[in-house]
């Protein structure tokens, strides 16, 4: 040790009786550990958090899953029933379809249909009142 390393170190010198109020004195490191029972408490209470919302997520997410089911099928129903809907309507608009329920409903078919021609609003054909039903025969279904 040189003169500048000897007069750097700091110096232990033993204790003397001084009054406690104006001494200082060496403290060894503490030696207590932090209680690992708080810790282990606090992760055990996280993951089971943890797990209890996974758990009515899964629960939920199901329901869910249920419920869309649920729709699709009666969506495939709803469209089911509007695929007839449609086909029901396209014959009866058929123009079979309106003659015959026209005849049934006691209105007489003109031999000489009249036409109105919209560009110049000209009537085209000549009218003439319709035989009466007597002379048709009847269309019945």
């Amino acid at each position: 040790m040189n003169a500048l390393q000897h007069l750097a170190a700091p110096r232990l010198r033993p204790q003397k009786s001084q009054p406690r109020n104006r001494a200082l004195r060496l403290v060894g490191p503490v030696s207590s550990r932090a209680r690992k029972a708080p810790f282990v408490v606090v992760v055990l209470v996280l993951v089971g958090i943890g797990l209890v919302g996974l758990i009515l997520m899964s629960t939920v997410l199901q329901a869910q899953s249920f419920e869309v089911a649920k729709l699709n099928q009666e969506t495939a129903a709803l469209e089911s029933r509007h695929q007839a809907l449609n086909r029901e309507v396209h014959t009866l608009q058929s123009p079979s379809s309106i003659a015959s329920r026209a005849l049934r409903l006691g209105m007489v078919p003109n031999a000489n249909p009249v036409f109105l021609r919209m560009s110049d609003g000209k009537v085209v054909g000549k009218a003439k009142p319709a035989l009466p039903r007597s002379n048709f025969r009847q269309v019945t279904r």
